[in-house]
């Protein structure tokens, strides 16, 4: 008596594994972009600070 052995899968792991990648790409992607706005945040800030003083400044003065 001769037997066949075959495989049975038992689930698809490619697609398991490329929803997970699908993810965690998103979300590190979503992290790279917070990281990099805030490092912009204190130029943004020093540049809102300098044009708050120069509009003080040129509220002090008379109109010509």
């Amino acid at each position: 008596m001769k037997t066949h052995l075959s495989p049975i899968p038992l689930s698809n792991p490619s697609e398991e594994g490329k929803v997970v990648k699908t993810c965690a790409l998103f979300t590190f992607r979503a992290l790279r972009t917070v990281a990099d706005y805030v490092s912009q945040l204190p130029a943004v800030a020093t540049q809102a600070a300098n044009d708050v003083r120069e509009a003080w400044e040129e509220s002090s003065r008379p109109n010509a």
